[in-house]
């Protein structure tokens, strides 16, 4: 009774219903056999069911079960199982008769549906209305089993009749390169990709993205649908400079649709990819995201795209006639929309099934993609907010006979379509941001220590946010295939797809059901918690930085504490709680990590508050770098952190090949020691008042002094003189090499402009007109990945203060910044104000539309700065 109040208390605790626990405290049906019958004419896909069904209970409990085709009246001991169509099974009918039961139809419970039913102490029916529905009866029947070592119990009133909210439910599946190559996993075998394909259809999918193949074949053995895929322009064998596309961040790869030649050789590679392709369920082109052509003979890239399109879909049908086929317009700007809705007005296109909406297809929000310009007539009235708003604008200009399908993307955690944007959204070509009502989505950042450790492919559960998203948008659709490269996103994905049979379902509920099902009902309450407070920990609190986020350690001690209450016939083999508790301790490493270094800059500046500045020696310069050197010095709770995540990572790599990047990931200078280290030897080298500022910048970093203002620029942080600008997203997000970890945080953040004629602008109030100013400023300059680096030119800018020029064509430094300071003229603040301007070197983002627009879209940069101190001296 204490375990179960305990219980209890934390499902209250969390806020989660207890209906589903309480009904494991109600009547059950305890059974150590098993006897699943199936119909005398039952398919091969029913067959195929049984067996799953009987492998998957046996994996948990040593019960004996077996298999068997149907008998007018079963004599067998134990549970027996009647399983399939009522049509192949003359035992369901029979039930279906002498119960009364009324029959399953298209809508009672609805296509693909089934019902699950406790017909008396020994019997359980499981019918499905076609052959998926036999897939997801077995799914559900494995959620309400309660597994013992060597029993199973059921509930005695079960009775579920369903079916899915959503005619598409799909993902993709398989290994990321980042799982391969950081985190050093082995191969999956074809068995163990195939349980991903078949974890996801138990749990309601239906469709699958892939390539040719054995898996085609799986998958459709199981009467489960399947998704291809052609870039239409893509063709990385082509190395003729005339038929080049100019794709929107100078990717190669790809050929121009313009270009006859080109566009002829498309259509022939197409033909030969259409004569040898599987039968695939469905084809999806997609326009961008890499692909597609910026070059004037393209204007509007949607038209020319969606004919080219539309001449491949006719060559695809004449091989397979009955393939639906959809695009995407991921990346396509307001002209390009609106010219493929021209042509699909003009008359119909019944080669078309439906318009995919994937990353960078939002006309309506700025993600990650860089999609050019925006629909800003949508945001008049915000309705449910953005997420909705360009999807049902969508769904209002196409002909009635399209649909709408999502290619939501739910695997990176951060810059990526739904994830953290990371820094606030920069202007687009029009000059149009966002409306202050759609904020919320941007201003969510990830944690700045936890981002330097993970990947974008990291290991992550993000149920709240999810949730909202998946609200805001599938109401507008006919369902999803999510974009997933690995199986870090197991808990996104499997509540994707259970939402899209339930879509009313709560988060508390898709939860507790994820947790149930993956942990067993001992560990779940647990590992529930654990799920909602993994979220919370991702992501930066304004005022509560990872070493003073409770939630670390509470995150770490739920998932040991599932561990411990987990039955040994659930935790011997589950790799998946063993990947939640090695994002644990990893948390809660770089949490200490990033402690002691912040402990170790604190030791550093009361050593040098310890003297006056001016009498600073250098033996106490000299010690504070001698306390630096010992920075690595790992403390016994970190030291078996690591070794347990070590532990637990070749576990789960043994198990299921998978563990997390961020083991080979944990040395990071978190909070800009190497400016400290840097700061220090400068001050050691120099004299009177220099090396007094050297040593007040130590102490008293952003403090600009009586009468002073500082800006710290960047998303989220106080820069209350900027006036124009906004946050640098570095084109790539937080590629290591992009700027040095030995900057402070502050100064790896900035404010940015592109190509605006406007640089970024500070203006002043308020001034003492009698005072005499100078001005520090903060500047740094990002390195480039090779693909990037070819156009981007700028290195440095003009300051004025007012009209005067303070530095001409100053080059900022590259990777590791440094300060930068100038006299005011007095005559510039006589007023009480004072406007500092940036201004681009004259050289950038010269040149054709193409290749300002390549250079825009992959990070470039006009005019930038970091921090900023207006000081009254």
């Amino acid at each position: 009774m204490k375990n179960l109040l305990n219980t209890l208390f934390l499902f209250l605790l969390m806020g989660l219903p207890i209906t589903g626990l309480w009904a494991e405290t109600q009547p059950t049906l305890e059974f150590r056999q098993v006897t699943i019958v199936l119909g005398n004419e039952s398919g091969s896909v029913e067959k195929r069911v049984a067996e799953l069904l009987r492998n998957r209970i046996l994996e948990k409990s040593t019960i004996q079960i077996s298999i068997t085709q149907e008998n007018p009246s079963p004599t067998a001991n134990g549970l027996v199982v009647l399983l399939g169509r009522p049509e192949s099974h003359t035992s369901i009918q029979a039930q279906f008769h002498q119960n009364r039961i009324p029959a399953l139809t298209d809508l009672a419970p609805g296509n693909e549906g089934f019902l699950l039913k406790q017909l008396g102490p020994k019997l359980l029916l499981a019918a499905g209305i076609d052959d998926r529905g036999c897939l997801y009866a077995a799914g559900e029947l494995l959620r309400q089993l309660y597994f013992g070592k060597d029993f199973i119990r059921i509930p005695a009133s079960l009775h579920i009749r369903t079916a899915p909210a959503f005619e598409i439910r799909g993902t993709q599946f398989g290994q990321s390169g980042v799982a391969k190559s950081l985190a050093k996993v082995r191969d999956w075998t074809d068995a163990e990709t195939q349980r991903v394909i078949l974890d996801y259809a138990l749990a309601g999918a239906n469709t699958f993205s892939v390539d040719k193949g054995p898996m085609v074949d799986f998958i459709q053995s199981f009467g489960l649908m399947t998704q291809g895929g052609f870039g239409a322009n893509t063709a990385p064998e082509i190395r003729n400079p005339a038929w080049k596309a100019f794709e929107s961040i100078g990717r190669e790869g790809y050929v121009c649709p313009s270009v006859p030649a080109a566009r002829d050789y498309m259509l022939q590679k197409f033909e030969e990819f259409a004569k040898t392709s599987p039968s695939y369920d469905l084809l999806k082109f997609h326009g961008g995201d890499g692909g597609g052509c910026e070059c004037d003979r393209c204007d509007p890239y949607g038209l020319t795209f969606i004919q080219l399109v539309e001449d491949m879909a006719h060559l695809f049908h004449k091989y397979h006639p009955q393939t639906k086929i959809y695009f995407t317009n991921q990346k396509f700007d307001n002209a390009d929309d609106e010219a493929i809705f021209n042509f699909l007005r003009e008359k119909p296109r019944d080669w078309l099934w439906a318009w995919g909406y994937g990353p960078g297809s939002d006309a309506t929000t700025w993600q990650p993609g860089h999609r050019q310009t925006h629909r800003m007539d949508l945001f008049r009235y915000p309705g449910f907010g953005p997420y909705g708003l360009y999807p049902q604008e969508i769904n209002r200009q196409m002909p009635p006979q399209h649909r709408l399908l999502y290619y939501n993307e739910l695997t990176h955690w951060k810059y990526a379509q739904h994830a953290y944007i990371q820094m606030y959204p920069r202007a687009d070509k029009n000059g149009d941001l966002p409306p202050h009502w759609g904020h919320d989505i941007y201003e969510r950042r990830p944690d700045q220590f936890l981002t330097q450790v993970y990947n974008r492919l990291t290991f992550y559960a993000w149920p709240k946010h999810y949730h909202r998203v998946f609200n805001d948008l599938m109401r507008h659709g006919i369902g999803d295939i999510t974009h997933s490269s690995g199986n870090h996103d197991h808990f996104n994905q499997w509540m994707w797809q259970r939402l899209l049979w339930n879509p009313r379902a709560t988060v508390e509920q898709v939860v507790a059901e994820y947790a149930k099902n993956w942990f067993g009902p001992e560990a779940a309450p647990q590992m529930a918690m654990a799920i909602f407070q993994m979220e919370e920990n991702l992501e930066e609190i304004p005022g509560k930085p990872l070493p003073e986020k409770e939630g670390i350690l509470s995150y770490y001690q739920l998932v040991t504490e599932a561990g411990k209450v987990m039955p040994e016939n659930w935790k011997k083999d589950n790799w998946l709680w063993r990947m939640y508790l090695q994002k644990g301790a990893l948390d809660r490493y770089t949490q200490l990590m990033v402690s002691q270094q912040l402990n170790l800059q604190q030791e550093i500046e009361e050593l040098l508050r310890s003297q006056p500045k001016n009498r600073v020696s250098n033996s106490v310069l000299q010690q504070g770098l001698q306390k630096l050197q010992a920075i690595h010095h790992e403390s016994p709770e970190m030291v078996a952190l690591k070794s347990l995540a070590f532990q637990l990572g070749e576990e789960s790599n043994a198990l299921f090949g998978t563990r997390s990047e961020g083991l080979y990931n944990l040395e990071h200078d978190f909070i800009g020691l190497g400016w400290l280290d840097r700061q220090l030897r400068r001050a050691l080298s120099a004299e009177g008042k220099q090396r007094e500022e050297f040593l007040s910048m130590i102490t008293d970093y952003d403090n600009p002094g009586e009468g002073g203002q500082y800006d710290n620029l960047g998303t989220a942080n106080h820069a209350p003189n900027v006036v124009f600008g906004y946050p640098y997203d570095h084109g790539q997000p937080y590629v290591p090499q992009m700027l040095s970890e030995g900057n402070r945080p502050s100064q790896r953040s900035m404010h940015f402009t592109q190509d605006e004629s406007q640089g970024v602008t500070l203006h002043y109030r308020d001034l003492d007109p009698d005072a005499q100013y100078k001005v520090r400023f903060t500047l740094v300059r990002p390195w480039y990945q090779e693909r990037y680096a070819m156009r981007m030119n700028q290195k440095s800018e003009t300051i004025f203060a007012d009209d005067q020029v303070l530095a001409q064509d100053l080059e900022l430094p590259l990777q590791m910044s440094d300060h930068f300071t100038f006299e005011i003229p007095a005559n510039l603040t006589k007023d009480g104000e004072l406007s500092i301007r940036f201004q681009n070197a004259a050289d950038v983002a010269n040149g054709d539309r193409v290749s300002v627009e390549q250079w825009r879209n992959s990070g470039g940069w006009g005019t930038l700065v970091s921090e900023v101190w207006l000081i009254r001296e």
